[in-house]
């Protein structure tokens, strides 16, 4: 885990008044912050918490939107309210002067602009906040796109990444997600999927291999990329043709409109059920709808990837949310995610059926938002069911999809729309080509575990008579039965010796008399006795009325908070 470094704290500083100045100012003291900082007005404390959120990252500036944007995809990080607000950032950016991206560019290909384009346009046609994209013509005179690198995004990113890596390690165990995850675990997730969009080699290889999934269809395109004058930081491209999808939604209506909502639905099915790749981010600015009217996709800095096993698992949950079957639903989001405690397993399925019962009959009018899967992730969340990231964002992908459709065709039932697809997955999943390869591999698991046996059999036996053999039962709940029995232990035996000191004490009161010298030493030694026994006593409340602070590990965390905290105040 980064650290800040010392030219960070100016920028510490400014979080912590942007923070403020939004309403959030009580979560400073989580992390050891106590400088004054502006409070916020009376106005910005009516706003519900999660548009406040969103406007701290905007006032923070392009790493904290694209932060915003990553966690935007993650139903499982955050919660609905949030991400609706954070679905909404829209990371745009002035773009730099041409004079500040060229020498990039020359630097990246290695040669003058001129060598590789017959023409380029200096104005670009976007710009965000990690790269902007140019117009351009190689010298064979194919129209390409060009997106290059920011200079200096990455090392701004980094020190951004430090300062957030240490206020999560500050915020560690003192603030509670309504999510999974921890806020390290958030930040960790954050630079994880930072690093893929910083690495341009990374979206060009995801976006050759989607292209190879297209290549013979007739409604999907995906730019070609140009790899021989692509680098991490600079990536060419097929210039695409056509017009966004957002701008094509607000056209289009009857047939054409069903057209293009129908090949959102089938390249969605393919990505997901045939190809086990997905486009993790197709929303309507990320789709183009081509002048031969085709389905374009573009930006592939997210992707998802899907195992043979996951496929099975979605193409299980997404059969029996089409045609709602809670048993199976519930069972497949318990049996997909990992758990570190009791599963309530009737009141999973309660609340799926709940779920299912409300999108039964009911048009995307009415239930466009929170879309059906993203509502099943949060409901394993709630449960403690951590599912896989893949399937956090394939139901954000979903979502997205169900909304370009509501767009495109107000008022269907969008669970009886991809029924078709739901039944050609079921007779692909019980066909009897994938029976018998699914038999196959089962025959051949079983054959290599026959062959195993006799000899883990011989094993056990030999083991058993050399008295080898031994068994382990491990409780959960043991270390803690442990400690109270040994500190019941304990207060038992101080009040035994308490009650015995006490009942000695008052015999040797009983017994007081003066010695021939004039000294009542039995009398001084029952004194002694009974203030022994009373302080033995005093010890027995204290220890059960404090034993919490009375424990070494208690009084060495305190330290270690202490010395992290004033270490990190001195910078």
């Amino acid at each position: 885990m980064q650290s800040i470094q010392v030219q960070d704290l100016g920028r510490v500083q400014t979080i912590a008044r942007v923070a403020a100045r939004n309403g959030f100012g009580h979560l400073l003291g989580v992390v050891g912050w106590s400088e004054p900082t502006p409070a916020a007005d009376a106005t910005v404390a009516k706003t519900p918490y999660a548009r406040r959120l969103k406007q701290v990252l905007v006032d923070l500036g392009p790493t904290f939107v694209k932060f915003g944007q990553i966690l935007s995809v993650r139903p499982d990080i955050l919660p609905q309210e949030v991400l609706e607000e954070f679905q909404s950032l829209q990371d745009r950016v002035p773009a730099l002067p041409f004079e500040k991206i060229k020498p990039v560019l020359e630097q990246e290909l290695g040669r003058p602009l001129e060598d590789v384009f017959r023409e380029f346009d200096p104005k670009p046609l976007g710009s965000a906040s990690i790269a902007q994209v140019h117009r351009a013509r190689l010298l064979d005179g194919q129209e390409v796109a060009v997106k290059i690198q920011r200079p200096g995004i990455e090392q701004t990113i980094r020190s951004d990444l430090n300062i957030l890596y240490t206020l999560a390690g500050l915020a560690e165990g003192r603030l509670e997600l309504p999510g999974l995850y921890t806020p390290t675990a958030i930040v960790q997730e954050f630079d994880a999927a930072l690093s893929i969009e910083l690495d341009f080699f990374q979206e060009a290889r995801a976006a050759q291999r989607l292209g190879g999934f297209f290549k013979a269809s007739e409604d999907v395109v995906v730019p070609r990329i140009y790899t021989r004058w692509s680098t991490r930081k600079v990536l060419v491209m097929e210039l695409i043709h056509g017009r966004p999808l957002s701008q094509v939604m607000k056209e289009v209506d009857g047939p054409e409109a069903r057209r293009i909502a129908h090949m959102l639905m089938e390249s969605f099915y393919a990505q997901v059920f045939e190809h086990g790749m997905f486009h993790g981010d197709p929303h309507p600015g990320n789709l183009f709808i081509t002048d031969e009217g085709r389905l374009a996709f573009i930006d592939f800095g997210i992707t998802g990837l899907l195992t043979s096993a996951m496929q099975d698992t979605i193409i299980s949950a997404f059969t029996a949310l089409v045609f709602r079957d809670a048993d199976t639903l519930s069972l497949t989001v318990y049996r997909a995610g990992a758990t570190a405690s009791r599963v309530d397993l009737r009141s999973l399925r309660q609340e799926i059926e709940h779920l299912l019962v409300k999108y039964h009959g009911a048009s995307l009018d009415v239930v466009s938002n929170p879309a059906t899967m993203m509502e099943v992730v949060a409901v394993a969340a709630r449960f403690r069911i951590n599912l896989p990231a893949e399937f956090a964002v394939l139901s954000r992908v979903g979502a997205l999809v169900e909304g370009e459709c509501q767009a495109l065709l107000p008022g269907i039932d969008i669970l009886e729309e991809i029924k078709p697809y739901a039944t050609r997955l079921v007779k692909k999943r019980f066909g009897p080509e994938r029976v018998v390869s699914d038999m196959g591999r089962l025959v051949m698991q079983m054959q290599g575990h026959m062959r195993d046996l006799p000899t883990q059999v011989s094993q056990v036996l030999m083991d058993l008579e050399e008295g080898r053999l031994t068994f382990n039962m491990r409780d959960p709940d043991a270390g803690l039965l442990r400690e109270e029995l040994r500190m019941g232990v304990q207060r038992l035996s101080l009040a035994l010796l308490a009650g015995t000191t006490s009942l000695g004490s008052l015999l040797f009161l009983a017994a007081w008399s003066p010695t021939p010298f004039g000294i009542p030493l039995v009398g001084i030694g029952g004194v002694f006795l009974f203030t022994t026994g009373m302080s033995l006593f005093l010890a027995l409340g204290v220890h059960v009325l404090f034993a919490r602070f009375l424990s070494l590990g208690f009084w060495k965390r305190r330290l270690l908070a202490t010395l992290h905290f004033f270490t990190w105040r001195r910078g």
